[in-house]
């Protein structure tokens, strides 16, 4: 069945100086989000023919909500040369108006009040070192399928509700960049840090087998059942450092980045399904909290515009622990990549284009271990005058190996997944570079991507002289 959705946005500033670099302003801002859903299940004899049926109501879910968010608030504005700061403070008011489309059409109208805030400040201590700073606080009110009182049977054993009492979550985050550059030595250090913390989050409450569950006249007996509350204590911290510069040499760049993630998330296990309303009574909370650690190293080539190379590997430690768990044990993986890309343009135009990737997922906790090598091999030949096209003949997964495995945690679980994936295929492919380099020492405009003024200075396009050089990396990575 068809869906639709649309959004407006709009806003208006008004803004007056109040001394030489300083500015206050007045804002308002509006937005209107519309959504329409129609979905509808039957059930159908052996010809399949909806004619005639109406749609089952426990498998159809179809409804109409229109989410309208206005703003208003000051605003000060204070920028000497390049250091500015920024603070604005906003009264928020969101309304819904939705409508479950049912036999028994159930309408559902709130309306949020809150305060948000932001601030932003920017000092550029010297030309080498600058700091950047993001403080903001921001909500996200619940959808009309969060706030629908109705079941979700669509998977008989993992049955859900909606809880019309929801609360929108309301976040604070905070954003910190310090940045030390040195352009004559090509060197580049930057460090951030993040947090975000969420009252009101929207947490799942969940219980594995809850017994018999009677709705619309059908008994159900799944293995869990789950609905969403408000709980405070979301949390997200983030570190991050990057080093970068120059390995003479090599003629390459070397990066190296290393970072922590930090997570708590909430959520209630257990209790008792109230037939009546479909919410849970009781139960106990669990906060999940996961600690990450990653780190990633890249060597990029800047050899030639006929040799070209990367070689980068990245790996991440994880554990995570549920503070339900008596044993207060942790659930610890590490999964990693190696990987390589190559490409070299030789003389007559013909081109060699290779890749291999190396992935490993490690569970320490339930001796998990699962690895794959990702083969790729391209040969090529340059063509036209230019050399601009080129046509490739390859094969991708080399070793037929490929693999996709996931690992994820939440507030009480771990999910393992595996997905089919192709394997080993083979693949003519053309390829015709847009890009046009000017000639060495030419002044005819026409030779150039850019538009040459009439002091004959030049300014570049995307292609242009100091762009990427021919024989990039164009195979697949």
């Amino acid at each position: 069945a068809p869906s639709s959705s649309y959004s407006l946005r709009g806003s208006f500033t008004y803004t007056e100086p109040v001394a030489k670099y300083a500015q206050l302003s007045f804002q308002y801002r509006a937005s209107y989000n519309s959504q329409e859903r129609d979905k509808r299940s039957y059930i159908t004899g052996d010809d399949f023919s909806t004619a005639g049926l109406t749609p089952d109501r426990s498998l159809s879910n179809s409804y109409e909500s229109g989410y309208l968010t206005q703003s208003v608030g000051p605003g000060f504005r204070f920028s000497k040369e390049r250091n500015t700061f920024i603070a604005n403070v906003y009264y928020q008011r969101s309304a819904l108006d939705g409508q479950i489309v049912r036999d028994d059409a159930e309408k559902i109208k709130h309306a949020y009040n809150n305060v948000t805030y932001f601030m932003m400040g920017q000092l550029n201590i010297n030309r080498e070192n600058s700091l950047r700073l993001f403080v903001s606080s921001y909500t996200d009110s619940p959808s009309i399928t969060d706030l629908q009182s109705v079941y979700d049977v669509s998977d008989a054993q993992n049955i859900s509700h909606g809880n019309p009492n929801l609360k929108p979550t309301y976040s604070h985050r905070v954003n910190f960049h310090y940045t030390n550059s040195n352009v004559e030595k090509g060197r580049t250090f930057m460090w951030m840090f993040s947090m975000n913390t969420t009252l009101d989050y929207t947490a799942q409450h969940l219980v594995q087998r809850p017994g018999d569950i009677t709705i619309d006249g059908q008994a159900y007996s799944p293995n869990f059942y789950s609905t969403t509350e408000n709980l405070d204590g979301y949390w997200q911290l983030r570190t991050h450092l990057s080093y970068g510069l120059p390995i003479g040499f090599l003629k390459s760049n070397f990066n190296v980045m290393a970072g922590v993630i930090y997570t708590k998330t909430p959520s209630m296990l257990g209790g008792t399904v109230d037939a009546a309303t479909g919410m849970i009574s009781g139960g106990e909370r669990n906060d999940t909290k996961n600690i990450g650690y990653d780190f990633r190293t890249v060597l990029g080539s800047n050899i030639s515009e006929n040799v070209d190379f990367t070689l980068s590997w990245n790996g991440t430690y994880n554990e995570a622990t549920n503070s339900l768990n008596a044993d207060k044990s942790k659930n610890r993986y590490f999964n990693h990549t190696a990987q390589g890309n190559l490409k070299v343009v030789f003389p007559l135009g013909f081109t060699f284009t290779a890749s291999a990737a190396y992935s490993q997922y490690i569970g320490f906790t339930n001796d998990y271990d699962d690895s794959y090598l990702l083969c790729n091999a391209w040969i090529g030949k340059k063509i036209f005058k230019n050399k601009r096209g080129e046509i490739m003949v390859g094969v991708n997964d080399i070793f037929n190996q490929n693999k996709a495995f996931a690992r994820s945690t939440g507030s009480g679980w771990t999910q393992n997944s595996t997905n089919s994936v192709i394997g080993r295929y083979y693949m003519v492919q053309f390829n015709y570079n847009l890009r046009r380099f000017g000639k060495k020492g030419s002044r005819n405009i026409k030779d150039y991507d850019g538009v040459e003024s009439s002091s004959g200075s030049r300014r570049m396009g995307p292609g242009g002289p100091g762009g990427p050089p021919p024989g990039m990396f164009h195979g697949p990575r």
